[in-house]
């Protein structure tokens, strides 16, 4: 195609979508109108629950994908409880001072996930709301709004894995925070040249103790696996104290020293006489302790500074702390794990890969994000809206309200082009959501 054809084309496209957008808009103006006038219609319903009008056709703008959506509706009194309250916002979950909509909200607090605040507001509107109200959006979901429930029937597993390690993340006040990972899989499948955990699940210990940390841990294995039928778990980690601790929690739980921590001391430890590496590699590998012991001597022969001579001390000390966890994989062929990738992935990528300082609440909010979406949890509008139980509006008001919409733009939708394309595209299923009332504003 020829550049002038091509350029008439991109202008042609980005007309359509414009028109297109602002007949969204007006759909979405008709619906809530329409609903709003159905809620003051239902007088009886009102009568019995104390509430009259006390205004019409107030005005209300709130940004949504399309730009922003301006509407009118009625303000009523509510005897019983000496309140004023706009009905159809309590319908829609839109809360009082809201500027942008649930949807838009949505896509901003999952993308914050990944990036900043600014690049959010950024890709969500274009840079037009600020990165405080990014950040206030993802600081309003709530934990248990996070929270996954195991679906399915117990899955049969006769051993499972957890990869156990934290980040160390640079706080505001100058502090740095610890963020412990924990991440339950089924072992490892090869994909070419790299390995891939199967069904991994991770759980985040930030602002917990040891303790609250594991026992996230053992009820999803307990209401994900059949204990019964499960014979080992493997708790991968450096050998920490509160990694260990999760053997308290778990039955039937094994430690294993991961070998991106071993090799790391082994490497620390030889600094300066590499000779020793292979063959402290394999009195390790092979479980001989005399052997190993008697390296470590040589080690320290070999060196004459006090502080080298301590390391080596530390580093045997460590060893001899984790021997179990070492010997385990040749007494039981466990097979290597994924810790420093899931740091890596999951959590330095977006904490302590960039220089950042955080907030404990940010931190907090933006580690349960990311964990929640890494579990294939997706943010939605229904993350952000609010049932208001006092003003239970019926059902079948809600429902006519919908029904004569539909009928009125029914007609309008069928005429568009980008509805009836034959094939399904954003336009078409935003369009189509619209036809049926069920798009979320």
């Amino acid at each position: 195609m020829s550049e002038p054809n091509a350029k008439k084309l991109e202008e042609l496209e980005t007309g359509l979508e414009t028109i297109t957008f602002d007949f969204i808009l007006n759909m979405m103006k008709i619906y809530v109108e329409n609903l709003d006038k159905e809620i003051k219609a239902d007088k009886k319903w009102r009568r019995k629950n104390g509430i009259v009008v006390e205004r019409n056709s107030d005005k209300r703008e709130i940004f949504t994908k399309f730009g922003v959506l301006t509407y009118h509706r009625t303000y009523f009194y509510d005897k019983k409880n000496d309140t004023y309250i706009y009905l159809v916002d309590t319908v829609l979950g839109i809360d009082p001072y809201d500027r942008i909509s649930t949807a838009v909200a949505a896509d901003m607090v999952e993308y914050s996930g990944d990036n900043s605040y600014a690049k959010s507001s950024q890709y969500t509107t274009g840079g037009l709301i600020s990165r405080q109200t990014v950040m206030n959006k993802t600081r309003k979901l709530k934990e248990e709004k996070l929270k996954m429930e195991a679906e399915g029937p117990k899955r049969k597993m006769q051993v499972i894995h957890i990869d156990a390690d934290e980040d160390h993340v640079a706080l505001q006040n100058g502090k740095n925070a610890i963020v412990p990972l924990i991440t339950i899989y089924e072992g490892t499948k090869r994909i070419g040249k790299r390995g891939k955990c199967i069904n991994p699940y991770h759980i985040h210990g930030y602002g917990q103790n040891p303790e609250e940390t594991w026992l996230k841990v053992a009820n999803y294995i307990y209401d994900r696996y059949d204990i019964d039928y499960l014979k080992r778990i493997y708790i991968h980690g450096d050998g920490a104290l509160w990694i260990k601790t999760g053997q308290e929690w778990l039955p039937k739980s094994k430690m294993v020293l991961d070998k991106y921590h071993l090799n790391k001391a082994i490497l620390k430890a030889t600094a300066g006489q590499e000779q020793y590496r292979k063959s402290i590699y394999r009195s390790i590998y092979e479980g001989n302790w005399i052997e190993f012991c008697k390296l470590v001597t040589e080690l320290k022969h070999g060196v004459q500074s006090p502080k080298k001579r301590e390391r080596i001390h530390e580093f045997r000390t460590y060893i001899k702390n984790n021997w179990e966890a070492i010997t385990i994989y040749k007494e039981e062929g466990v097979s290597g794990s994924c810790t420093e990738g899931h740091i890596s992935h999951i959590l330095s990528s977006r904490f302590s890969s960039r220089p950042m300082g955080w907030s404990k609440k940010g931190l907090k909010t933006i580690a349960d994000i990311r964990i929640y979406c890494q579990n294939g949890g997706k943010i939605t509008p229904n993350h952000f809206t609010k049932v208001n139980l006092q003003y239970k509006i019926k059902k079948e008001t809600i429902k006519k309200g919908k029904e004569v919409f539909s009928k009125t733009t029914h007609e309008k939708l069928n005429n568009i082009p980008a509805f009836n394309m034959g094939k399904k595209t954003p336009i078409s299923t935003i369009l189509k959501g619209i036809q049926r009332s069920g798009y979320v504003i």
